[in-house]
């Protein structure tokens, strides 16, 4: 079977966009928050009795910590510090009031709240010790909402969403192990313990939480009770577990012995929803139009058992870093690219989302991929780099990673293979937004406002639009044509080989400068 025209008659999207996928995302969230709502009545109707303690202004600073220490009913953070996407590490960062997510508990406990924080600047800091605080940058805190505001920040981190240093570079919360190795997404939010939270030393402030946590494993929704959802994206059951981590798990999920399928995600239940969810269901929609159409599903494609493997799984949660920082950003750029990512991160384009840091930029830094950046004058290494590649290759089962033995090979393929992934994602970014008439946010960073939005003028064809398209679809066909010969010649170093691949970098190389002139004219705003 040519499994690759297969793929290309399942896949329902306009532009890159799936709806079928928003409205299975809107279902789940509204089903699960009333689903917690209920429980959560349930468990306030067992709640003692007791009155919150008198809360006395101290500072502009709270925390999640009691200064008692530690104990079983408290309700910390696992969180040590912020990261960026290169492995530096910062102690505090910022975001925006209107960047948050606010869920529906939030919402009905201050039902003004994103009016109240939308111009706002917030700034938190994490000791790595089970604390975190929160002020505001040149503007007074909201004290009336803090247990909202803690809440909210909670979630933002969670949910795998961006914080800003001074330098607006984006920084993600992550996790310290007692290894060493840092951790995105991996938050027990929920847990046994957590039932009854009660928070102390918020600059003063102590007492029960206004919202108590029930316990809940698992929920699990009938996909035909929701018609208008399944018309179009046949699932029979979602079975959605009590997580840290927000994933579609693409190994359980399929056709049963009963012949329904069932979908599996896990995610904290008291955070699901916004783009993190559709896009962990755009990788269920991938998978199931692949499967119903009886193409193999994604646990057998050959990214996931050549790249994509329970060992690049746990480099690409921080243990990258440690094995190497210079190896870090292209191991994480080989996630963020790959064919498995692209349609998921395209939906959070949509949304306007900072999931990992904006997608676009992403490609950018793709595009603009140099070997030669990881190399000195002579061409050789940097100093450790083979070394911890023989490491990575030693100790981690990455069988494509494994096919390269010297590093500077490994280098040179991932330079064309980055920057033609990187081209392809921007083209498809830019497509999206053209078709869908959604404008990049411009976002300005110490201004207390909204961001602005300029609406694009689409453009009239022209000679040098087809011009671009034309050298595009040039470039496309030699890069593949580059990438089976290399293939080959992995397999037996043929010199002949070698030479057809440096004669065939040249014309690409030249093409690319081409393209390069012509781009600034062809983008559809």
């Amino acid at each position: 079977m040519n499994t690759k025209r297969v793929l290309k008659n399942v896949i329902s999207e306009v532009a890159g966009i799936s709806f079928e996928v928003r409205k299975w995302a809107q279902v789940i969230e509204n089903y699960v928050k009333d689903y917690v709502a209920k429980e959560r009545e349930k468990l306030k109707a067992q709640q003692p009795k007791e009155d919150p303690k008198s809360l006395t202004k101290k500072d502009y600073s709270w925390s999640y910590n009691d200064d008692d220490g530690p104990g079983d009913d408290e309700f910390q953070t696992d969180y040590t510090h912020f990261e960026s996407h290169g492995g530096d590490v910062y102690e505090s960062a910022k975001v925006y009031g209107y960047e948050l997510y606010i869920n529906s508990d939030v919402l009905e406990e201050y039902p003004d709240i994103k009016k109240v924080i939308q111009d706002k600047l917030f700034e938190v800091e994490l000791d790595g010790q089970g604390e975190f605080t929160v002020d505001t940058v040149e503007s007074s805190f909201p004290d009336d909402y803090l247990y909202g505001i803690l809440e909210i920040i909670q979630d933002h981190m969670v949910m795998g969403e961006a914080f800003y240093t001074d330098d607006y570079e984006e920084v993600f919360a992550a996790i310290g192990d007692d290894d060493g190795l840092s951790r995105y997404n991996y938050y027990d939010y929920m847990n046994e313990d957590n039932r009854w939270s009660t928070y102390g030393g918020y600059g003063g402030y102590g007492g029960y939480s206004y919202t108590p946590q029930p316990k809940i494993d698992k929920i699990e929704i009938n996909g035909k009770d929701f018609p208008d959802a399944y018309e179009d994206f046949k699932v029979d059951k979602w079975v959605i577990t009590n997580s840290g981590r927000i994933e579609y798990d693409h190994w359980k999920s399929g056709y049963n012995e009963a012949g329904e399928y069932v979908v599996y995600l896990n995610m904290p239940m008291s955070s699901i929803g916004g783009s993190a969810l559709v896009h962990e269901i755009k990788h269920a929609y991938d998978d199931w139009n692949r499967m119903s159409k009886g193409a193999p599903p994604i646990r057998a494609g050959w990214e996931i058992k050549n790249i994509y493997t329970p060992d690049f799984e746990k480099l690409v949660l921080g243990g990258s870093f440690k094995l190497s920082p210079m190896l870090h950003p292209i191991i994480r750029y080989y996630y963020l690219g790959s064919k498995l990512e692209t349609p998921a991160y395209l939906e959070n384009e949509y949304d306007n989302a900072s999931m990992m840091g904006s997608y676009r930029d992403t490609a950018k830094k793709m595009m603009n991929f140099k070997a030669s950046n990881f190399l000195n004058k002579k061409g050789q290494p940097a100093k450790g780099l083979q070394e911890s590649w023989t490491e990575l290759i030693t100790n981690y089962n990455i069988p494509f990673f494994r096919k390269f033995k010297n590093v500077v090979d490994f280098l040179k393929y991932t330079e064309k293979h980055f920057n033609k992934r990187g081209r392809d994602i921007m083209k498809r970014i830019d497509k999206m937004r053209y078709v869908h008439d959604r404008p990049v946010p411009k976002y300005e960073p110490r201004v207390y406002t909204k961001p602005t939005e300029t609406k694009p003028s689409p453009t009239k064809p022209t000679e040098t639009n087809k011009s671009y398209d034309q050298l595009n679809t040039e470039i496309d066909r030699l890069e593949d044509l580059w990438d089976e010969k290399h293939e080959e010649y992995l397999q037996n170093n043929d010199p002949k080989l070698r030479k057809e691949l440096d004669e065939l970098d040249e014309v690409i190389n030249q093409m690319l400068n081409k393209l390069n002139r012509l781009e600034d004219n062809n983008l559809p705003f």
